[in-house]
């Protein structure tokens, strides 16, 4: 997709890479080195992402956690003895410099639209494009991964930063369970910060912000909800800050369920020193590493022996759609996954149609659809809301059906099961 009509579609189908670019302008802001060249490619000078964020305490505090994670993270990859990184979702960091200049490998996975952007601006600004390499994929889609992956040796470092609140919990089952694959077939380990990452926000805006702490802490959620169009930050996946030891307990007993296990290291004892100390005071600088002791980053390894994924080999069907458009009824039928990947391809077509004549109501049969993520619910909600007779959704699968109730925005006309 290359068009100005693709970008939008895609765009509108994944809001959520929109938060990527606030994390490379609060990279900038604490001058974690490259990112203010990866603002400037990106033509995002002025820092409009950072718009959202009610002013320069909110975002000094958004930019303070923003540079401890990815210090912290680069440090933890440098140090792992893996020479292969796996960034999910790469986004539009400068970590492939930093990597890359260690002679680490670095592959950024991450939706198609964000791909499109990055890659060109990294393979323009880095010395060594022969160490990195950027492919589209849907991480609820083992087909893509196994694709983006097919001739990269193991064994991986697994990464992911702010990735997994976003998702439902069928999402993050799924997620989960294709990470746990690619470190069955690669070999490796996953790191990740994200089950502690409410965690880290709220010490750190307690340790900088006194009795204003939770104000502004509220300030950043919103805006965050705001740019990424999601309704709530938490699944099984998530230590809730209101019940650590229970939700931590929780968080373990769902990653043994597909066989992993997870060391936990403390954000203090790795932690490097960071730029944005430069705006704090010194008291400032001495709470937050002390709150930082609270807080764990996750290595997440296989449990043992656990028998490979029996259908690692049994590609799902392709996405495909057929469409009719007669007095003012849209009907379409679906085959196969309604994702990132796939959703802004509906809503082209239905867009143009809608532009070509007045569509009063739609049917969506899907018999023959697989899954649905939440961009493909986000595509057809937006169907719902600008059709006159609304959509109804016919011969939906026990499977897809449960996707679609786990989306707290679901209001279709109908839905009628198999």
């Amino acid at each position: 997709m290359n068009t100005e009509s693709d970008y939008s579609a895609m765009a509108r189908t994944n809001p959520v890479f929109v938060t990527a670019k606030t994390a490379v302008c609060l990279m900038a802001q604490a001058e974690i080195p490259d990112a203010e060249r990866i603002v400037r490619s990106l033509k995002i000078e002025n820092k409009e992402p950072l718009q959202d964020l009610s002013g320069s305490t909110v975002i000094l505090g958004n930019a303070l956690v923003v540079e401890a994670k990815y210090r912290t993270m680069c440090s933890l990859i440098e140090n792992s003895g893996y020479r292969t990184c796996v960034d999910l979702p790469c986004g539009y960091t400068p970590k492939a410099f930093h990597l890359t200049a260690k002679g680490i490998q670095f592959i950024g996975l991450d939706l198609p639209i964000v791909v499109q952007e990055m890659e060109p601006v990294m393979h323009s600004l880095t010395a060594y494009p022969e160490r990195m390499a950027f492919h589209p994929v849907d991480a609820t889609n083992y087909d893509s991964l196994d694709a983006a992956l097919e001739k990269t040796a193991g064994p991986l470092c697994i990464t992911t930063e702010g990735m997994m609140m976003y998702f439902t919990e069928s999402e993050l089952e799924a997620v989960v369970n294709n990470v746990c694959t690619l470190l069955e077939v690669h070999g490796g380990a996953w790191f990740t910060p994200d089950p502690e990452f409410m965690i880290q926000f709220f010490l750190t805006f307690q340790s900088l912000f006194g009795e204003d702490w939770m104000k502004k802490l509220e300030a950043a959620g919103n805006a965050a909800k705001k740019q990424s169009d999601v309704a709530n930050l938490s699944n099984s996946f998530i230590i809730d800050a209101a019940d650590i030891p229970g939700s931590v307990k929780r968080t373990e007993a769902f990653l043994a369920k597909f066989g992993l296990k997870a060391e936990k290291l403390n954000l203090a004892e790795y932690m490097p020193e960071l730029s944005t100390y430069r705006f704090l005071t010194s008291e400032q600088i001495v709470q937050f590493k002390k709150a930082m002791g609270n807080c764990y980053y996750w290595v997440i390894t296989l449990d043992g022996a656990r028998k490979l994924r029996s259908d690692t080999t049994n590609k799902e069907q392709p996405f495909a759609m057929h469409y009719t458009m007669e007095n003012g009824l849209f009907r379409v039928s679906l085959c196969g996954r309604l994702d990132s990947i796939t959703a802004p391809e509906l809503l082209l077509k239905w867009e143009k149609e809608k532009t070509a004549t007045n569509i009063e109501r739609a049917i969506v049969d899907c018999e023959r659809l697989t899954y649905i993520s939440s961009a493909g619910v986000r595509v057809l909600l937006t169907m719902e809301e600008k059709t006159k007779c609304g959509v109804t959704l016919i011969h939906v699968s026990p499977l897809v059906k449960k996707l679609l109730e786990q989306n707290e925005k679901l209001s279709f006309t109908e839905i009628c099961e198999q």
